[in-house]
């Protein structure tokens, strides 16, 4: 595998980086998401491995990037950030998306005052709390390509985000 080496600090790489994610979080707002409050830090330890350039906090409040991240294209960049923000929404609104066998995300409404379905969504998020790894990301990619419109693929020798590209292999970390 290749890996992607910078000289920039993370301060000039958050300045690149930054107008990318504030258009991409721009469009999950417009989407209906309430993640303005969203936060974009650049730290150097991110890029722990060849293919690890962004995470989002469990907690969908913040997200992290490396400076690394900065010296890829600018569709791998904004892909990435579209695949953040999908962690961050499905963090931000627990249980409310449902995986589909075709890959493609379902957005079920929070439950109203009727006591069944109250229940039944208490058991939903009981199971939303147990997704393995590759339902988690899927569950990201499909949130991303709902708001974006545009699938999110993964391309390059480290498989990395980008618009287009083959569908995620399941296993990859």
């Amino acid at each position: 595998m290749l890996d992607t080496e910078t000289d920039l600090t993370t301060e000039q790489a958050l300045a690149i980086l930054e107008p990318y994610f504030l258009v991409v979080r721009e469009r999950f707002v417009e989407a209906g998401y309430a993640l303005g409050r969203i936060r974009l830090k650049c730290r150097s330890w991110m890029h722990d491995s060849p293919r690890h350039f962004a995470g989002c906090l469990e907690d969908g409040s913040e997200i992290v990037v490396a400076p690394e991240l900065a010296e890829l294209g600018y569709d791998t960049v904004c892909a990435i950030f579209a695949h953040e923000l999908g962690h961050a929404t499905d963090f931000t609104y627990p249980a409310r998306f449902i995986l589909q066998p075709d890959r493609h995300v379902r957005t079920v409404p929070p439950p109203d005052d009727d006591v069944a379905a109250a229940r039944h969504w208490r058991r939903w998020l009981s199971e939303w709390k147990r997704r393995d790894e590759d339902t988690v990301e899927l569950t990201a990619d499909g949130i991303a390509e709902t708001v974006m419109g545009v699938p999110i693929g993964y391309r390059g020798p480290c498989l990395l985000q980008a618009f287009g590209g083959r569908p995620r292999p399941l296993g990859l970390r």
